[in-house]
């Protein structure tokens, strides 16, 4: 978004909602500037960036598309690891792979036998769903349940109002699908994995569970391998659809794991056996199947959405799948030509589509498409054969898929008119297809039918015309072949002769066809013939030899079994004496280059199934027709609707701005078949929403969260619906409440509740997906809270006002923002970009940066920070540990840091924890398969110790599980007690890692992110899935945190009233006894003193060599170490007496009266003297080098103070402020309100107060048209402002008035011009200078001047002349006679010593006097 024509521009973006009534009020706290995560070639946006965090975690490179450093996860090791551990602990076989003496090793169950674990909600702030079935044993039609990912399976029977989960330790599993069987419902299906999106990794799948008895117990029905791991191939469920007649016939289409391909199975006995029945490559323009879906009436007719492909159909129950639209085929028309007919075409020209089937006519299927920055409504009417385009009947585009159509995706239809249709991703749509004919079209498009009754075979592909080849070399070589009908004939006696080509050794994908070499001709077992011919006429054929072993053979991995079919539309010649194909044996032409492109019409990719082998002879019957057919397709038009409008695209703002975005499952509920009535449910990331019962439901605002009677927020009660996914939470200090950052959900906080539970309402504080948090150790009132990219916001008077504090962040931040503070100095927040750390020790008020050398190769995502509990000196920082990265240590709070050595070249960390009394150790964690998962070290980082048993082998020998772990503590009042937070719940040690065993308790076996030890005895548990959970011990109920040293705090610095010194007093809070504090002013020490004993706070005095810019430091020493405060800047100003008033032209000037910062005092093309100006244009933060997150401020003071009075106005002046504009509809002190100037005060040059809302271009119409523009400030802008002291200061007050200039990081304007400003007083006033007429014969020259100027007298004022000069005040600076005895005579003068300004000349002869203003510059 361009924001103004002097720079580039800014991306915003709104991210979650808050209710009509303080939509206004939270507006700026909404905001995040849209990134992207981009590692290598690859790209990650929306929700894809923390898919891509929990797949590096695993993986061990931040580039996924490199080999990962470590083995990774089985699908379905969670389940495999949890049992492990449970069993431990039943059968006291507490550690595998042991000795039977160690076997016989006890060890204490502490957190079991002294926590109370509470649940503390939020109980209206559910997460992302995307699985919902209505259960058919309940008429009423409010029995549901519901699939969360990372919180497990849920079940309502009241419509919403009241939850339970029945997860069964499925809590840490991603639920993508729940299907059942009307005529068995206590039968019930549910698949996990959401891989099937877009390749990711999240939180991971299982496979699939069954329940036979409504859900209570589960049982994972998955294929496995010899571990009993689940098979790769099931990795990852996208659909579950059963037949509604039969409960044991169920479809599944799966996105296995590792590039192992995407897949449709069917059982037909309950999930005891599988059948592959469709089978599509990874990475071949697609992601696989992400949809199953079968027609309400006849379970028969089923279809699949293949991403990149296209549409396939079944009509025998999904045993056999054709391609009836030939989408993918190039012989088809182009899927981006208004027609309306799908077609990938060579490279595919689509991604995601969803699929919706008519109640009425199973020939029916609408598709909500995922186009090249584009959605696209079609529908097909002949069962996906053609497919007509739906456009708005007032022509506009649709655009509900935008950007985030991958992730969010769904489509549902009226049942009782299937010309009505809903479709949803960011915002919901009601479209209606018009009776209109529209535009109507003929033409052909492909089909597809793959026969495999064996199930013996399998097909990756088939890509036709100039898709067998990249550029140009299919139309340059192929002579233009007419495509005729091919159907390849496998089986008993069907063999014929091919032309066999080889290609280099090792050859995979990506060929060029120029590589391809003609050996000879051999037979093949299959036939190909032309089906269009009548009659038929068998044709030639050539292959790719892979193995290069002499014939045609295939095998059950399709990365390897690259046996390419080249059909050619050539008789067939049982001699093969097709010289195109291989040479004519000239010299010029000894074998034919492409010559397997000549007359090809396809290319087709076969291989075998899974498990099968292949045999020379006795290859059993298949076939793959490819035929082309008639289509008649139209453009058509559909109204359209929004039925929830959270973004406020059009229509009503009013309807349906409470449902979350980010849509997942769109279906009905009939309520009467009699009166066509039915409700409308919605699965989104923030829960699940549905509307009234009605004809025409969601059009008129009834869409509503479930469970709730009226049309609210989004986190308006629901029921407890707890699976909310927290990265970060905290307590306050003193009560039962909490605060966390959720992902895809924002920041909240129970800060109406002090005795939160799971029934606590939270309150929406900050947008965007929230991350760590802080809440003050001590101070009730201060909170911290960050989204993606160090976004952060700081509140000191308990949520009251939220300010914005990652401006003055100075690198770029991580998307999973982290941040630490200090049980110490409470006051002390952390935060960590790829530059190195930020540090406030103010609670967020003020930052400073430290950059550290070679942080740049540790940072990425998932980067952490942590201030040592022990002692805040010592902070840890970094993303990697190993050749790629380090992780790093500061042992002076944060001023310096140095690499630690490695334990090994591990790869990306998944934290950093440290000890609570033990300065010196610190704790790594990784989430790798076979390998270390926490290690120690008690040196500072010179050694590591695994503690987590694995010791550099494939198993832990000291129980603990195999899993990823995210969170870590050690007990402050016996640090022999560890606790792990993991994937699969939380672990303990009770012997500092020598074994570890499960917490078996009312805390679900979730994901553990974060634990935070605060005040009332509460660990603070943040899981992702299942809210915020605390454990209550009471030996932590006594809790205090380990005293240590800590630097002493500069409070207040201001300038002694002295006027024959520069002194400066300051007042310094001594947070500890020292043996001795100095005092350093620009890193020159001015002070010892020995008074530190008590602590608390000092007063100080130093005097200073001159006046300007000071950076103060307070050292504190004890034992020899140094203890330094944050550095306080003050400005030591010209000592200058107090007035009552002042007032300047700015051309008057003279001395030291203003300090410049970035501001100048001068001339200015255009306006006549000199004013006061900033630069034109002002610099951008970037521009200086300031940081891209970070602004900067341009500063103007006046150095004389200023006694208030009673005066008005107290300060008067003229100005031109041509700056960059906010937002619309935004003020001062929002997030929006980009770049401003303003007027402040201050009564000790410290602490400034504005004594006017900073203001911008918008303050005038004819700024902002300059603006606009881009033109320059001109006299014609010239505006007048008034401001009064009153009430920010009474009189009395001696202050200095200043003028600032913020500019952000990046746009800018003309800037500030300030002139004939007045401060208490009405009119100028020069004193003690009678003024005459000027003598024209008399004159001085150059004016201005550097400092030498002549006074010159033409035939006047004969005789002695006396000439003084002064400044503005009436101060002489020379005096002197000047001989002008014949009347005419020059003079030359020097005052290039003095400052520049306003110089008066008086000449004086008798009674005559004259006066000149001469201009020092």
């Amino acid at each position: 978004m361009l924001r103004n024509p002097f720079l580039l521009f800014l991306l915003i973006t709104l991210i979650y909602s808050c209710n009509n009534n303080n939509r206004d009020e939270i507006l700026e706290r909404k905001k995040n500037k849209k990134k992207s995560i981009e590692v290598g070639n690859l790209k990650f946006d929306g929700p894809e960036k923390y898919m891509y965090y929990h797949a590096a975690v695993k993986h061990g490179n931040i580039d996924l598309s490199e080999p990962s450093i470590h083995e990774q996860y089985r699908p379905g090791y969670k389940d495999i690891e949890l049992k492990k551990s449970l069993r431990r602990l039943v059968d006291n076989s507490v550690f595998t792979n042991r000795t039977k003496s160690e076997n016989n090793l006890t060890f204490s169950n502490y957190a079991e036998e002294n926590a109370s674990f509470t649940e503390r909600g939020p109980y209206n702030v559910p997460g992302r769903t995307r699985g919902l079935i209505v259960d058919a044993s309940d008429p009423s039609g409010n029995t549901w349940i519901t699939g969360s990912i990372g919180g497990g399976l849920w079940k309502t029977t009241d419509e919403g109002v009241t939850w339970n989960s029945i997860s069964n330790d499925m809590d840490n599993l991603a639920i993508s699908w729940i299907a059942q069987s009307s005529s068995k419902p206590s039968t019930i299906y549910v698949g996990t994995g959401e891989e099937w999106v877009r390749n990711l990794d999240a939180i991971g799948g299982a496979g699939i569970y069954k329940s036979t008895n409504s859900g209570e117990t589960w049982t994972n029905i998955s294929p496995r391998d010899d571990q009993g791991y689940v098979n790769l191939e099931f990795s990852n469920i996208s659909r579950v659809i059963v037949d509604p007649d039969n409960s044991d016939i169920v479809l599944v289409s799966t996105y296995g794991s590792r590039n192992t391909g995407s897949r449709i199975y069917r059982s037909d006995d309950g999930g005891l056996t599988w059948s592959e029945r469709y089978f599509i490559a990874s990475g071949e323009s697609s992601t696989g199947v992400q949809q199953i879906i079968s027609a309400p009436n006849d379970f028969s007719i089923q279809y699949a959405a293949v991403n990149g492909i296209g549409v396939l159909r079944s009509v025998d129950g999904g045993i056999s799948w054709s391609n009836p639209g030939g989408i993918g085929l190039a012989a088809g028309v182009s899927y981006d030509n208004a027609d309306g007919i799908m077609n990938a075409g060579a490279g595919g020209s689509f991604d995601r589509i969803e699929l919706a089937v008519s109640h009425q006519n199973p020939n029916t299927v609408y598709g909500a498409i995922v186009g090249i920055n584009a959605s696209y409504l079609r529908v097909s009417y002949d069962g996906g054969t053609t497919w007509n385009l739906l456009r708005n009947d007032d022509n506009t585009e649709d655009d509900w898929l935008d950007n985030l159509g991958w992730w969010g995706n769904t489509i549902t239809l009226n049942p009782f008119n299937d010309s009505i249709v809903y479709y949803g991703s960011q915002d919901a749509a009601k479209a209606r297809v018009l009776p209109d004919a529209g535009t109507k079209f003929s033409g052909t498009t492909t089909k597809v039918t793959f026969s495999n009754p064996s199930q013996y075979f399998d097909l990756v592909n088939i890509w036709g015309g100039s898709a067998l080849g990249s550029g140009t070399e299919w139309a340059d070589n192929s002579e233009n072949p007419q495509i005729v009908d091919v159907e390849i004939r496998f089986g008993t006696n069907k063999t014929q002769k091919a032309y066999r080509f080889s290609v280099p050794e090792g050859s995979t994908s990506g060929v060029p066809h120029a590589d391809y070499t003609y050996q000879d001709v051999v037979e093949v077992p299959f036939e190909v013939w032309n089906i269009s011919a009548d009659p038929e006429e068998q044709l030639t054929v050539s292959f790719r030899d892979n193995n290069n072993d002499g014939k045609f053979s295939l095998v059950s991995d399709y990365t390897q079994s690259r046996e390419y079919i080249f059909p050619q539309n050539v008789k067939y010649d049982p001699n093969m004496q097709q010289e195109d194909i291989y040479g004519d044996g000239t010299p010029e032409n000894t074998s034919s280059t492409y010559g397997q492109l000549y007359k090809s019409m396809f290319l087709i990719w076969p291989h075998l199934q899974a498990g099968k082998v292949w045999s020379d002879v006795g290859v059993p019957e298949a076939s793959i027709k490819i035929e082309s057919i008639a289509a008649d397709y139209s453009t058509l038009k559909k109204s359209e609707q929004l039925v929830t409008n959270y973004y406020g695209n059009g229509g009503d703002a009013t309807v349906n701005r409470n449902v979350h975005v980010d849509h997942h499952k769109f279906g009905s509920i009939i309520d009467s078949e009699a009166d066509s009535t039915f409700r409308v449910y919605l699965t989104t990331d923030g829960g699940v929403y549905n509307t009234v019962s009605g004809k025409d439901p969601g059009s008129n605002g009834d869409f509503k969260q479930a469970g709730v009677t009226n049309n609210s927020t989004w986190f308006t009660p629901a029921g407890g619906y707890n699976t909310t996914t927290f990265y970060g939470a905290d307590k306050i200090t003193g009560v039962d409440s909490y605060i966390g950052g959720a992902q895809d959900n924002g920041t909240f906080a129970s800060l109406d509740d002090p005795n939160s539970s799971a029934t606590t309402n939270y309150n929406y504080l900050l947008g965007g997906d929230g991350f760590e948090v802080v809440a003050h150790f001590t101070d009730p009132d201060k909170m911290f809270g960050c989204s993606q990219f160090n976004y952060c916001w700081y509140t000191h008077d308990g949520g009251s006002t939220w300010r914005n504090a990652g401006g003055q962040f100075l690198g770029n931040g991580p998307f999973i923002s982290r941040n630490s503070t200090s049980y110490q100095l409470p006051d002390l927040l952390v935060t960590v970009d790829d530059l190195g750390v930020n540090i406030s020790e103010d609670f967020g008020e003020t930052w400073n940066h430290t950059s550290i050398a070679g942080f740049g190769n540790t940072f990425w995502s998932g980067v952490d920070v942590e201030v040592s509990l022990a002692n805040p000196r010592y902070i840890w920082a970094g993303g990697r540990m190993g050749t790629t990265g380090d992780i790093f240590v500061s042992a002076d709070y944060g001023q310096s840091f140095t690499a630690v050595n490695d334990f090994a070249n591990v790869g990306v960390i998944s934290g950093l924890y440290s000890h609570p009394t033990e300065d010196s150790t610190a704790y790594v964690l990784f989430g790798f398969k076979n390998y270390a998962k926490i290690i120690e070290t008690k040196d500072l980082g010179q050694t590591w110790n695994d503690i987590s048993g694995f010791n550099g082998s494939d198993f832990s020998t000291t129980g603990f599980p195999d899993v990823a772990v995210y969170s870590f503590l050690v007990m402050p009042h016996d640090t022999n007690i560890m606790w792990a937070g993991t994937e699969i719940g939380l672990f303990e040690s009770t012997d500092r890692g020598q074994s570890w065993h499960k917490v078996v308790s009312d805390l679900p076996n979730v994901n553990i992110w974060d634990m935070k030890i605060k005040d009332q005895g509460q660990v603070v548990l943040s899981t992702y899935g299942r809210g915020i959970w605390t454990a209550t011990l009471d030996d932590l109920k006594s809790f205090v945190p380990k005293p240590v040293t800590l630097p002493p705090t500069i409070l207040e610095a201001s300038q002694s009233d002295r006027e024959d010194a520069y002194e400066i007093n300051l007042k310094v809070d001594l947070t500890s006894v020292y043996d001795s504090l100095e005092i350093y002013a620009n890193d020159v020490n001015k002070g010892t003193f020995f008074d530190t004993d008590p602590v608390g706070e000092r007063d100080y005095m130093i005097g200073v060599d001159d006046f300007g810019d000071y950076d103060l430091k307070a050292v504190g020493y004890e034992n020899g170490l140094q203890y330094p405060s944050k550095v306080f800047e003050v400005i030591v100003n010209p000592v200058l007496a107090p007035r009552t008033e002042y007032s300047t032209t700015f051309s008057d000037l003279v001395g030291d009266e203003f300090y410049l910062d970035r501001f100048r005092i001068g001339t200015q093309g255009g306006f006549e003297g000199r004013q006061l100006h900033t630069e034109h244009p002002y610099a951008s933060a970037v521009s200086q080098g300031i940081g891209n997150n970070q602004g900067y401020s341009l500063v103007a003071m006046l150095n004389i103070p200023i006694i208030v009075t009673d005066f008005t106005p107290s300060i008067r002046f003229n100005e031109i402020a041509i700056v960059e504009t906010g937002t619309s509809g935004t003020s001062y002190g929002d997030y929006e309100f980009w770049d401003y100037v303003i007027v402040e005060a201050s009564k000790d040059g410290s602490y400034w107060k504005e004594i006017v809302d900073g203001y911008d271009a918008d303050a005038h119409a004819d700024w902002r048209s300059a603006y606009n523009s881009g033109a320059f400030g001109s006299p014609d802008l010239i505006k007048d402002r008034q401001i009064n002291f009153k009430p920010h200061f009474n009189e009395g007050d001696t202050v200095k008035v200043r003028f600032r200039l913020y500019s952000d990081p990046l746009t800018v304007g003309w800037g500030w011009m300030i002139d004939d400003l007045y401060i208490q007083k009405e009119t100028p006033v020069v004193q003690g200078i009678e003024y005459t007429k000027l003598d024209e014969n008399i004159s001085v020259f150059p004016n201005p001047t550097v400092g030498e100027f002549s006074i010159k007298f033409n035939e006047t004022w004969r005789g002695d002349v006396r000439c003084q000069i002064t400044d503005i005040f009436g101060r002489p600076i020379y005096s002197n006679i000047l001989d002008n005895r014949n009347g005419s005579s020059s003079h030359e003068i020097d005052i290039s010593s003095r400052n520049d300004g306003l110089y008066l000349i008086q000449l004086v002869q008798g009674d005559k006097k004259s006066m000149f203003k001469l201009i020092k510059e």
